[in-house]
């Protein structure tokens, strides 16, 4: 045996089993081991260490400036063995993924569905949605998100009536009593939204990470084409947190090659001056469990082929002008590009580009070429999102791509505003006292100045103390405190995801 390349093996034999044996027990649910600070947590400042002045005594909390700490927070999340990385710094909030993310169509038809709960009655069949008895019965037995039921709570829309002859689920349009006017006034949900799946169920490598967003000042912040697409009703999104994409990210619009068939591709990015966009990161339940999707909503400046409202039901019913409502559906809208062109956009018949063999998975692997209730796809009767969305406003599947490089400012406030992030925050004054070593600054002993008499313009005998007045002065950046969570909840997924569930367990009544 060479002795030599055995000694020179077995430390690295070592590393690579100290290696594993630290990754097998990294906690990956909370990679900064449930302290968002641990960035000071090998720092202590002791009784007689004169930077107590600055720091005070213990674990730093703030910086020489008097500025507080804020807390930093990673995660991770994926589908389909794709990962996307969250991270929240400075009140940073970025999702960074992949590039050229396939988006699906769908758009909300003013309603929320509500499930029975488990051992409820349920009300009959013929019930009058709009009686008091039955307007308290709903709110007592039904509900959009029953938590404690995991996937049974959800009901496939062949269950809508249990053995008892009563209702699995009803549909109530947000103008119902059962809301208390909460959206009276709101906007006609005219736009559709595009969506993609961006994590596993219940998320939980990302949990920590995105339950301190959810719960920070620009959170469930809603844009005017968001409102428009139905994004604030929470009874469908239950957290919402606006995006902002990076420079060099886009959408991008698959327009066909020309004279060509439909499965000759070529995708263009959008001029966001001609074709208005939103971006969110949002979480809503998909079988009665929290996911996280990305989502744009998008309109053109010069024509209304993004809109459109059913001329039909109690939601419809329900607006105040609904002759000034598009109703009538672009099966292919329109979007402007950068190059200057405007052109419809081509949908695929595929999942999604990046999914060349969903057959793996025991079926699917087509778009289901129709909005609604998801279902029991991949059975051909299945639609493209949640019950709550038009059956005639088709998917478009991967007509639409979007880069997954985003960011938002969580204190809702821009980087951009001249008093953020100054100096004097910290000290909430307009003027800062420095304290400093006194003496005369900048006297030049070089030979080549000396020699010919050239003297420092900025030379000058500085005091011990100096005051700055500031122009004006802002709060330091703070943040909301989120809810303890509990990061052992939730399935921890497998390495066989597919986004979502192709088979479900039978849901009982």
């Amino acid at each position: 045996m060479d002795m030599s390349l055995s000694k020179s093996a077995f430390p690295f034999s070592i590393m690579l089993l100290s290696s594993n044996y630290l990754y097998a027990n990294q906690n990956l649910t909370d990679l900064t081991h449930d302290d968002p600070f641990f960035y000071t947590s090998d720092q202590t400042v002791s009784a007689d260490n004169n930077l107590k002045v600055l720091l005070g005594i213990g674990r730093p909390d703030r910086t020489h400036s008097q500025i507080p700490h804020l807390p930093f927070y990673m995660g991770y999340m994926n589908t389909n063995s794709t990962y996307r990385f969250v991270s929240v710094a400075e009140q940073v909030f970025t999702m960074i993924g992949e590039g050229k993310h396939g988006l699906w169509r769908v758009q909300e038809n003013g309603n929320v569905r509500l499930y029975r709960k488990r051992k409820a009655q349920g009300l009959p069949v013929d019930s009058d949605l709009y009686s008091q008895d039955v307007i308290k019965t709903i709110g007592n037995q039904y509900g959009y998100y029953l938590k404690d039921e995991s996937w049974a709570g959800y009901k496939y829309p062949d269950q809508r009536i249990t053995e008892n002859n009563t209702l699995n689920y009803i549909d109530v349009p947000i103008t119902h009593p059962i809301f208390k006017g909460k959206y009276q006034d709101h906007e006609p949900v005219d736009l559709a939204n595009w969506y993609c799946t961006m994590s596993e169920n219940d998320y939980p490598y990302a949990k920590k990470a995105m339950n301190f967003a959810f719960n920070q000042q620009a959170a469930n912040k809603i844009g005017p084409l968001g409102k428009r697409a139905g994004l604030d009703i929470k009874e469908n999104y239950l957290n919402v947190l606006r995006l902002e994409h990076f420079p060099d990210a886009n959408t991008w619009v698959n327009v066909g090659q020309e004279g060509k068939d439909a499965l000759h591709v070529e995708w263009k990015a959008i001029d966001a001056n001609k074709t208005n966009a939103e971006y969110y990161l949002v979480e809503r339940t998909f079988f009665n469990k929290p996911y996280l999707f990305a989502t744009a909503v998008y309109d053109n400046v010069d024509n209304d082929d993004h809109q459109y409202v059913r001329p039909d039901g109690a939601y419809f019913a329900s607006l105040s002008q609904p002759e000034q409502l598009k109703t009538d559906v672009t099966y292919q809208p329109r979007f402007h590009f950068l190059d200057g062109d405007e052109a419809k956009a081509v949908g695929l018949p595929i999942y999604g580009v990046h999914h060349p063999n969903r057959a793996v998975f025991g079926g699917g692997g087509a778009c289901p070429l129709k909005g609604g209730d998801w279902g029991r796809y991949p059975d051909t009767s299945g639609g493209a999102g949640w019950p709550t969305q038009y059956e005639e406003v088709t998917p478009l599947c991967d007509a639409v791509l979007v880069d997954i490089k985003f960011f938002t400012n969580l204190d809702n406030q821009s980087w951009d505003k001249p008093a953020k992030y100054l100096a004097n925050a910290g000290f909430r004054n307009q003027s800062v006292r420095y304290k400093m070593q006194p003496g005369e600054y900048g006297v030049f002993t070089d030979p080549y100045n000396t020699e010919k008499g050239i003297k420092n313009p900025d030379s000058q005998n500085v005091p011990d103390v100096l005051t700055l007045t500031y122009p004006s002065v802002s709060e330091p950046v703070q943040y909301v405190a989120p809810p303890v969570i509990d990061s052992t909840l939730g399935m921890v997924p497998t390495t066989d995801s597919t986004c979502r569930p192709v088979l479900m367990a039978n849901v009982s009544n």
